[in-house]
């Protein structure tokens, strides 16, 4: 891990009130599962699946496709690096700002990476072999239209496409590129369990797309990289947790309200957002800024300044509940007449 992640919580000196830096779903009623993993905390003694076999079947009928077409994880970064490593030395497009763990693959397997921060889905650089994309997009928020998605696999049938949709439960515009899979297969689609069951601590994810490829990049992973209650939590999930996923657009709903009382204290302009989480540029410098909001408030910002493509102007926070929300508005409101240079 090259670049770090915002979720830096483990970290902390001091008591969190709220975390605005994780984009992991906060309101997710995790007693039923908590209440299943107990019952089944005797798979812990056996050895898993060496393919988490079970849950690729369970994960194939959730999406109609066949058992042949997903690829599960330890989460899915464990899938950014097998990507990366079946492809290695490929000439790479990366749209920015975006997740660095892009980024960080393709840097450990020799790739030669090309960062665009617009992309013309009409008209990319020549000889592209490899794109990642994340929709939504971490962490502006972007949402990448369905036709765009289209564009870019049509237009390039020797470019393999890799769409990261950890956040599409998150973001009522956005439409999955799972529709596509049987028509193109050069997509590949990565699904997490991370972030809209809030399970981040399980690592759990998976990929879809051509069988063949599918088989193809299995080749650089090894057996037993899910363990057994993952397994087990996937497919409970998948079969029980419907009820459970965010109501994006009710977020959407507090997402605007947030961003727009922020962007009335001097010195802080949300960036347009499409998802629950958003950026906000701001004239303070920003490590000093979360040092402060950590120290005196509680509170916990994503620091954005190791994204490329921005400075340390920026920051992403993630839409809390209406009360949480008002701690860092209120926070915020005290920096006008503030020196955080003790902070720096």
């Amino acid at each position: 891990m090259i670049h770090g992640h915002g979720d830096d919580l483990y970290r902390s000196p001091v008591e969190i009130k709220a975390n605005f830096s994780t984009n992991v779903w906060y309101e997710a009623d995790t007693r039923p599962l908590c209440e299943f993993l107990t019952a089944h905390l005797k798979e812990i003694f056996h050895y898993p699946e060496p393919d988490a076999g079970s849950f690729r079947k369970a994960a194939a009928a959730y999406h109609g496709v066949a058992p042949e077409q997903v690829l599960v994880g330890n989460g899915a970064t464990e899938l950014f690096y097998l990507i990366a490593h079946a492809f290695a030395g490929y000439r790479t497009l990366i749209p920015v700002p975006s997740f660095t763990e892009y980024e960080d693959a393709c840097a450990l397997f020799g790739h030669h990476v090309i960062f665009a921060d617009r992309v013309n889905v009409a008209h990319l650089p020549e000889d592209i072999h490899l794109m990642f994309i994340c929709n939504p997009n971490n962490p502006d928020g972007r949402v990448w239209e369905i036709e765009e998605i289209e564009t870019l696999v049509k237009n390039d049938p020797d470019m393999v496409l890799v769409v990261d949709e950890s956040f599409v439960h998150f973001a009522p515009e956005a439409k999955s590129a799972v529709s596509l899979l049987k028509e193109y297969p050069n997509l590949l689609v990565i699904k997490s369990m991370t972030k809209c069951y809030a399970i981040p601590g399980l690592r759990l994810g998976y990929l879809l797309g051509n069988a063949g490829m599918i088989e193809y990049i299995a080749c650089y992973g090894h057996p037993w990289s899910v363990n057994a209650l993952a397994i087990e939590a996937g497919k409970y999930l998948l079969e029980n947790g419907e009820g459970g996923l965010p109501d994006a657009a009710a977020l959407a709903v507090r997402q605007r309200k947030f961003a727009a009382r922020i962007a009335e204290i001097p010195g802080f302009r949300p960036l347009p957002s499409g998802t629950s989480f958003f950026l906000v540029e701001t004239d303070y410098h920003t490590p000093a800024l979360k040092k402060y909001l950590l120290q005196e408030h509680g509170l916990l910002i994503r620091d954005a300044s190791n994204f490329r493509g921005l400075d340390n102007h920026y920051f992403r926070i993630n839409t809390l509940s209406d009360s949480r929300n008002r701690l860092l508005l209120e926070a915020l409101g005290t920096l006008e007449k503030m020196k955080l240079a003790e902070y720096e």
